[in-house]
């Protein structure tokens, strides 16, 4: 089936049910890396149908949208809408991104934002287990863009961006461009934006993802990007690391680039998830899908998120997480994304030296 803007919500539902076949994952990466129109409608049928199906809320939203048509006297007829009501959460997008050429649905959409936000308030909020003992997110939000550095703000210039709103952090994949960070630092965008040490500015899109594991792959649409010449620096731990490895990490809470250091406190994270390790180590909100490395220089995990009533107590998702996100990719992009076997180029090199070799590879991830 040919991939359009018509269909492409359907796509989208099939690849959050884990529907799509090897050969069809093939024409879909091949298809968005073709066409911008069709990245922007996709991020924008993943946002939504992911939102409706987290909450579980589609049998309520359906109702919202065919109460709102009715209340205002739309041109399509009732069966046709309670038809369109009753049917898949793949049939719930086309109605909604199609008010343009059949009705004005201004209360639609003015309910679908207030839902929506309620609702991912909601979700940052739901991991909390006592009320003292909350998880929150590392994601920031951004007030002010504006920067002394002119050379930043010559590349926001030219992209003609909207101002970003919330912020994290990203590290290189491959030199090619492709990214990795967290889940829930990219799940609402609506444009993506990934800010190199050097201060300059790329927009990316979403690669892949996964919820449950709160893990993205992203890639920069410039084809000519590159991070650098030679091998990244590090590696990527394959099997988990043991309790008090001592550990650091890299990332944007602020607009220049913040170091910290800590140790494994626990190797269960957050309400014992087994998929995540209990760190001691100070994080703050920006460093969510920043790579936290071991002493030799291998990625072991991806910051996520906090304990609220600490001052240290972080949480960091295993790599092999990450890993398994970019097995399950079509071949084609896996062969693309060819990670590094080692860290070599830090073993035996001083904190400073290693965090030199490494700096490069760390981004900005910047959402609107």
């Amino acid at each position: 089936m040919m991939i359009s803007e018509q269909n492409i919500s359907l796509w989208a539902e099939r690849y959050l049910n884990n529907e799509l076949n090897p050969s069809e994952k093939e024409v879909l990466n091949n298809a968005l890396t073709g066409s911008s129109v069709l990245r922007a409608s996709w991020q924008e049928a993943i946002s939504v149908l992911n939102l409706l199906k987290q909450k579980g809320q589609l049998d309520m939203m359906r109702q919202k949208i065919q109460a709102s048509a009715f209340k205002n006297n739309n041109r399509i007829g009732q069966a046709h809408i309670a038809a369109e009501a009753q049917n898949s959460s793949s049939r719930l997008l086309p109605f909604i991104s199609g008010k343009k050429r059949y009705l004005k649905m201004t209360a639609i959409a003015a309910g679908l934002v207030v839902f929506t936000s309620l609702g991912t308030l909601w979700l940052a909020k739901s991991k909390s287990a006592t009320p003292g003992n909350q998880y929150m997110l590392l994601r920031r939000e951004i007030e002010n863009i504006k920067s002394s550095q002119s050379k930043m703000m010559d590349s926001l210039n030219k992209l003609n961006i909207q101002e970003p709103i919330y912020g994290g952090t990203g590290f290189a994949l491959t030199n090619s461009g492709y990214i990795a960070t967290n889940y829930h630092v990219v799940k609402d965008a609506h444009d993506i934006y990934v800010q190199t040490a050097g201060n300059n500015t790329y927009k990316a899109y979403v690669i892949a993802f996964e919820p449950a594991t709160d893990v993205a792959v992203l890639k920069i649409e410039d084809s000519a990007f590159r991070f650098g010449r030679t091998p990244l620096p590090y590696g990527f731990a394959e099997t988990s690391s043991g309790l008090g490895q001592k550990v650091f990490t890299m990332g944007y809470p602020q607009e220049d680039l913040v170091y910290n250091e800590g140790y494994i406190s626990c190797e269960k994270g957050f309400d014992n998830d087994s998929s995540s390790y209990q760190l001691e180590m100070v994080a703050n909100p920006g460093q969510s899908g920043a790579p936290v490395l071991d002493q030799r220089g291998n990625v072991i995990a991806l910051v996520t998120g906090k304990q609220s009533n600490t001052s240290g107590t972080t949480y960091a998702v295993h790599t092999n997480a990450l890993l398994q996100l970019i097995n399950s990719l079509p071949e084609n992009t896996q062969k693309e994304i060819r990670l590094p076997n080692g860290s070599g180029a830090l073993r035996g090199l001083s904190r400073i030296a290693q965090v030199k070799n490494i700096r490069p590879y760390i981004c900005a991830v910047k959402v609107n």
